[in-house]
């Protein structure tokens, strides 16, 4: 059995710095690693008017944290992956890959806040099940492809690459997928 630890940069007060919520954060992470856990998982949300997912970057703060840790496994829980250029993510996750020394895990997830797509992408708004699960999955198809072939090409509805080299990496890091979707969607 493997134990992990989920955190999240939130102030429901709206009156904290910034600056101590991810020092916090940090702090948290060190302190699993030296508990012995395995894993210590960052979300990505944007634009809270709550005070609440507060972390634009999942893949900053895992660099960073990776940077405070030796080896405590940083997951994304989740990436989402909606929101993101597929190969520019791509070659995010190869380089963090190596900045963690292996110790990434990639969960990704197609975004479960209206407000958060209407600024990023549109067409992955998750009040639009249909078309966010289409994003979703040719998102996933560019990034698996990037992330495991040495070149590829992809023509998809909404992206198109044309003989791209992969990022600094073979092989993928562990990747889990998050999605609300229990049925298929037509």
């Amino acid at each position: 059995m493997r134990f992990g630890y989920f955190d999240n940069v939130q102030d429901p007060t709206q009156s904290r710095d910034y600056s101590d919520l991810v020092n916090e954060m940090r702090e948290r992470a060190v302190a699993c690693e030296r508990a012995g856990m395995d894993i210590f998982w960052v979300p990505e949300h944007h634009f809270s008017i709550w005070g609440r997912e507060l972390l634009g970057n999942p893949l900053l703060m895992a660099a960073d944290l990776a940077a405070r840790t030796k080896k405590i496994r940083i997951g994304l829980g989740a990436a989402i992956i909606t929101f993101w250029h597929p190969l520019r993510l791509a070659e995010d996750i190869a380089l963090l890959d190596h900045l963690t020394a292996g110790r990434l895990e990639v969960g990704v997830g197609r975004g479960n806040y209206g407000l958060e797509a209407a600024n990023l992408n549109p067409l992955a708004d998750p009040n639009k099940p249909a078309m966010n699960l289409k994003v979703f999955l040719e998102t996933l198809g560019v990034l698996r492809a990037a992330l495991t072939e040495e070149r590829f090409s992809y023509k998809g509805t909404f992206t198109r690459f044309r003989h791209r080299a992969s990022g600094p990496t073979r092989r993928i890091p562990s990747m889990i997928l998050a999605t609300s979707i229990l049925r298929p969607v037509s």
